[in-house]
């Protein structure tokens, strides 16, 4: 489970969430990272954001606002990114949280569990002699 955790009070963030990153495997064998979950506790209020929406905005490169079917919006003010629904949910991430979520999402993606770490040793490992 890939989980980050913003703390409000810290810096100058002005509420607490955690972000999980969903992912999948590929054919590959190789993570995809598929939708990020930002939840408030305080709330205990949730919303999923599609990665392939979602990354474009964390990088800063998308300045016009998103918005979905499901009331879902994603604006970005100034350097901070405003992610809100239909059912009360608001949060704002900060420039320095954007980053960290896309550091974090990198990393997702370069590592490998380590389960299927095994497994590929596993399926790569040579086979006894005697056993041919």
């Amino acid at each position: 489970m890939n989980i980050l955790r913003f703390r409000r009070g810290f810096k100058h963030w002005e509420c607490t969430y955690t972000v999980e990153l969903e992912f999948e495997y590929t054919a590959d064998l190789e993570k995809k990272i598929t939708e990020i979950i930002f939840y408030q506790p305080k709330n205990n209020l949730q919303v999923r954001v599609s990665w392939d929406v979602l990354r474009k905005y964390l990088e800063g490169s998308v300045s016009r606002p998103y918005v979905d079917e499901s009331g879902l919006k994603l604006e970005m003010v100034k350097n901070d990114l405003h992610i809100s629904n239909s059912r009360f949910f608001h949060i704002k991430v900060h420039e320095d949280q954007r980053k960290a979520i896309c550091i974090a999402a990198k990393n997702v993606k370069e590592s490998i569990s380590s389960s299927v770490d095994r497994i590929l040793q596993e399926s790569a490992s040579i086979p006894h002699p005697s056993r041919r």
